[in-house]
């Protein structure tokens, strides 16, 4: 059985149709943009600093599909002209594709993450997301359930349900229980959850929140949902949070600096930080699991001071068109014990990063971040970026069966620590990517790191595909006052071929202990 996950409302892909086993599934533009839009946006990107600029204007925007299935499924993609030129990635995650006319088709493997970045031509990017059937969805009426269609009163998205949002979840942490969001479509201005545990936020397949943008000019900071000062919360469904950062910077004209609405202005609403889609801070026992979040207008999901996280099948939809920089997938900072599994990432900066961005959060060390089959997808910046800015330890990095593609900086970045409280050298404990997939054709740096002290910097199967950049480097440079441990290189290839000396690849390594390549 084909479910489709798709959401009432939401504009039809003028490029794509779909099919799943036979099965329509809806395609929608993430946001909606003609190929001039997307020409125009694209210039006046190019006059923002350079970091700025994206190699590819269809990228501008997403079209983009959800559905539920058990095991391997077919896919029928048809394009609304003839295919000339195609790729599906990441290969490995399913069967050989083949083109005919204006269909491709692929098969998907039968374990997840079934998560696909599909290329057509010069069209803008198709991602497509197949989730596992929903075994665990609370039922309203049950005991320790409360009916959020109760408390809302508009599923149209025509007027404000904040009110009504708030009374619904203060209903649910009175008796730490389950809030079931019904379908629909939900105008709010921002959601907080604070100092609550036990509660548990589902929102249903087709249930769709949109934070309103501000009116022109008005550029009021507003988070999706803020979880703060909690413990044991669990955001779970196939619903969807949309930050609307396309119709509040692009068409309601709300000014940004360089990709922030007052960055450096602090408040209790927003203090000193991004605008996030979902806002965790604070927190302990966090499980945020089979959402989907888009056009966010700054940080998607956005972590700090927290203690075990575990973000699963999260689906991450914020292209270049909402905003011009700083939309980092997830970012952590501070936080300890988090788990990152079978997510798609598709945004216009570092698909994961972690660091002290937000100084009135980060104040503590960090420690033990796992990442897991993680497909991130950005026209910019670095597949992962750690360490920007942190001043304390930040524990052990793993990065285990994930693809990134599409990023220009570096595969891997991982900056200098600062001096810690202390004043010595902070440290990182051993940062690892094994079984790992970099695009590596618009890089600057196959891997990047900055002078930092660390353990261990390990590499195991891990493949830089496509054609580097002649001046792409492959940097690995250790604290003067802390060399790196070691740095280790264990069936690595670069476009196809098995990496045996780093003399093949333009390297510098400094500050490093002992090497192994093998």
């Amino acid at each position: 059985m084909i479910t489709d996950y798709g959401f009432a409302g939401d504009f039809p892909s003028r490029a794509f149709r779909l099919r799943v086993d036979g099965t329509p599934i809806r395609v929608a533009e993430v946001p909606p943009m003609d190929v001039g839009e997307r020409e125009r946006l694209a210039a006046a990107y190019r006059k923002l600093p350079e970091y700025c600029h994206i190699h590819d204007p269809a990228c501008m925007h997403l079209h983009a599909a959800h559905c539920g299935a058990a095991g391997g499924v077919r896919i029928e993609v048809e394009a609304t002209e003839d295919i000339r030129t195609f790729e599906v990635s990441p290969s490995r995650r399913g069967g050989a594709a083949a083109a005919a006319g204006r269909i491709l088709k692929f098969e998907s493997g039968d374990t997840d993450p079934r998560y696909f970045v599909v290329r057509i031509n010069e069209l803008p990017p198709l991602m497509l997301a197949i989730d596992s059937p929903e075994t665990d969805v609370p039922v309203p009426g049950k005991a320790g359930i409360v009916d959020g269609g109760t408390f809302l009163s508009d599923p149209t998205g025509a007027t404000d349900q904040t009110a009504g949002f708030q009374d619904a979840l203060a209903a649910a942490a009175a008796f730490s229980g389950t809030l079931v969001v019904p379908p629909g479509v939900f105008a709010v201005s921002g959601l907080c959850l604070r100092q609550a545990a036990g509660v548990r936020i589902h929102l249903s397949a087709g249930c769709l929140i949109k934070v309103s943008p501000s009116a022109p000019g008005g550029n009021e900071h507003r988070h999706g949902l803020w979880i703060r000062d909690c413990s044991d919360i669990s955001v779970t469904g196939r619903g969807c949070i949309d930050h609307q950062a396309y119709e509040h910077y692009v068409l309601a004209g709300n000014d940004y600096q360089h990709g922030m609405v007052d960055y450096y202005t602090a408040d209790d609403t927003c203090p000193w930080t991004t605008q996030s889609t979902l806002f965790i801070t604070g927190s302990r026992r966090i499980r945020v699991e089979g959402i989907t979040i888009r056009n966010g207008r700054n940080f998607n999901i956005n972590c700090r001071g927290c203690d075990e996280i575990a973000i699963r099948g999260v689906k991450i939809l914020t292209p270049a068109a909402c905003t011009p920089e700083y939309a980092d997938g997830i970012n952590t900072g501070s936080c300890r014990g988090v788990r990152v599994e079978n997510c798609l990432v598709a945004c216009n900066d570092d698909s994961f990063a972690s660091g002290h961005y937000l100084l009135p959060f980060d104040s503590r060390s960090a420690g033990n971040h796992i990442v897991r089959g993680l497909l991130g997808w950005n026209l910019r910046g670095s597949g992962a970026r750690l360490g920007f800015y942190a001043a304390f330890d930040q524990g052990d990095f793993t990065f285990e069966g994930c693809d990134f593609l599409a990023m220009t900086h570096s595969t891997l970045l991982v900056h200098a620590l600062r001096p810690g409280p202390s004043g010595g050298p902070s440290r990182y404990g051993t940062i690892r990517a094994v079984d790992c997939s970099f695009d590596a054709r618009r890089v600057q740096f196959l891997i990047s790191v900055e002078k930092a002290a660390a353990g261990a910097v390990e590499l195991d199967r891990v493949s830089f595909t496509g054609s580097p950049p002649a001046a792409a480097v492959f940097a690995v440079e250790g604290d003067p006052a802390s060399p790196i441990g070691s740095l280790t290189l264990r069936a690595v290839t670069c476009d196809g071929r098995p990496v045996v000396s780093l003399a093949q690849l333009n390297s510098r390594v400094e500050q490093v202990a002992r090497v192994i390549v093998d």
